[in-house]
């Protein structure tokens, strides 16, 4: 079994997570700005409308103008961080690195020899993760890692941590500076 490609399904599993992660944070983000936009010019003016006349009026106007601007600025806020964009390059890249984990695993019993042109295109890969996901949280990279090990291996529920030898199917919050987990007793 050849090491470096069984490291290289593990480096796209966990970048595969940590996409996942990102694009389900991007899209808590873009439905709460369309609902946002959405929502409040609707539930404003039917207020509006309701207070009329009353001592409320003046109030309601001038809550209704500071929110549309404060909309106004989280709409604009949003096309500045590009979040259709990192979304649409997420999705892309993620799906990359699912077919390089699918690869790898068809790879793991070729020689170092046959596999320069899955390493080119390695480097491709690894320079857009670097571009997307640079700074990640270590708490991040322990799950993806613990999550890239469980499916490391299809079918094989004795893959462990290559640093503590723990199991990562019996997670225990620990010391592993690799997965976070309590370092198993040899």
């Amino acid at each position: 079994m050849n090491d470096k490609v069984l490291q290289i399904r593990t480096d796209a599993l966990v970048a595969e997570y940590i996409y996942t992660k990102k694009l389900k944070n991007i899209g808590y983000i873009s439905i709460a700005i369309t609902c946002l936009t959405i929502l409040v010019p609707i539930m404003f003016s039917g207020a509006i409308l309701i207070t009329k006349g009353t001592n409320y009026e003046g109030t309601l106007n001038t809550a209704s103008i500071v929110l549309s601007a404060a909309l106004l600025s989280l709409s604009v806020l949003s096309l500045i961080l590009k979040l259709d964009q990192k979304r649409e390059s997420f999705l892309i890249a993620r799906r990359l690195n699912i077919y390089v984990s699918s690869e790898a695993l068809k790879l793991t019993d070729k020689a170092d020899t046959e596999l320069s042109w899955f390493y080119n295109y390695l480097a491709e890969i690894d320079s857009r993760d670097q571009e997307n996901i640079g700074e990640v949280s270590e708490n991040l990279k322990k799950e993806a890692y613990r999550h890239a090990l469980k499916k490391l291996m299809p079918g094989r529920s004795d893959t462990v941590c290559s640093v503590c030898h723990a199991s990562p199917f019996k997670f225990i919050a620990g010391s592993c500076q690799v997965c976070g987990n309590t370092p198993k007793e040899i």
